[in-house]
């Protein structure tokens, strides 16, 4: 590719892919579209989270033929959350937009989004209407926003991660130190200011979920564990219930012995508490050594992901990053 240098890009569309050989050049055709009709310069970021499919062999090829496309290629799987966190490392761009790469967040509402770029907040978030996926995810994801609220979780209702917002805030939560991120609570978590928008929702249009319902539940497991002590505190008082019960079958035994000179028949009552009570045991210690997991793991100090590969123009001058909403108002 030869010609004048490009000018720093305003906006960086950051977009996580793994095994979307059939969506990345659509998606570069429709969002290059619909941002060279805004008229500011801008690049789309794709992050490759180990694709084994021809999706690697598709971003080397678009970022020879396009200036504004750039990749990164992990050295294998890391997982969405850590291919997001290195979309925002890399990006160049003063905003960000973050969508999926399976064209199910239409590139054609991202003005939508840009519309909020002059008020002081530092995310826009996409509410999907007529959301398309199937039906357990729509389940699954009214289970985690219940399972959110008992936990005093604080994340805006039925966001998606088609989102615009300011690099510096994206750095900021990239670079927290935590091994184990859920970017959108975090998010609450540093106080970022923030709107929604609603935004159109499609079906897939090429490939199958990445998202199975096992996925799903770990993910929200993730998001308790991550930002609530509460569980911990749920099986105590469960233990309390346990202890509760087995006295009370005690106080049984005692009155039957003290009144009628006999002792209470039957062991099946016997083992049943003595199941209950061994099995809240085995939860309580399970519940406890995952979160002492989490501490061994953020001791170990590893990376949140490897970069196999840079592709797309190298760097050059980039603007400086704008300051959150909240220093500036």
């Amino acid at each position: 590719m030869t010609g004048p240098a490009a000018p720093p890009p305003h906006y960086s569309v950051v977009v996580p892919v793994f095994n979307e050989e059939g969506n990345v050049r659509p998606l570069v055709e429709r969002v290059s579209a619909v941002l060279d009709q805004v008229g500011k310069p801008y690049e789309i970021l794709f992050v490759d989270d180990g694709s084994k499919d021809l999706t690697p062999t598709l971003l080397r090829a678009l970022c020879r033929e396009h200036r504004h496309v750039r990749a990164v290629r992990f050295t294998r799987n890391y997982g969405q959350e850590a291919a997001v966190q290195a979309g925002y490392l890399h990006a160049r761009g003063r905003w960000i937009l973050q969508m999926d790469g399976d064209l199910q967040n239409p590139p054609e509402d991202i003005p939508k989004l840009l519309a909020f770029e002059g008020d002081a907040f530092d995310i826009v978030y996409g509410v999907r209407k007529n959301r398309q996926d199937p039906l357990f995810r729509k389940a699954a994801s009214r289970g985690m926003r219940w399972v959110m609220k008992k936990m005093e979780i604080e994340l805006p209702e039925d966001i998606s991660t088609f989102r615009l917002m300011r690099a510096s805030t994206a750095r900021l939560l990239a670079e927290l130190p935590e091994r184990s991120k859920f970017l959108s609570a975090l998010a609450c978590w540093v106080g970022a200011r923030y709107t929604i928008v609603d935004v159109g929702h499609a079906a897939r249009a090429s490939g199958r979920t990445k998202y199975n319902l096992t996925k799903l539940i770990n993910h929200t497991f993730d998001l308790v564990v991550g930002f609530s002590s509460k569980p911990l505190r749920y099986v105590g008082s469960l233990g309390v219930l346990c202890a509760a019960l087995g006295f009370l079958v005690a106080l049984r035994a005692i009155v039957y012995k003290l009144l009628w000179g006999e002792t209470v028949s039957g062991w099946a009552s016997l083992i049943a508490v003595v199941s209950i009570l061994g099995g809240m045991q085995l939860l309580a210690l399970s519940l406890i050594g995952e979160y002492i997991a989490r501490i061994y793991v953020q001791a170990q100090g590893r990376p949140t992901f490897l970069v196999a590969e840079e592709l797309g123009p190298p760097p050059r001058e980039a603007p400086l990053p704008e300051p959150l909403a909240h220093e500036v108002s």
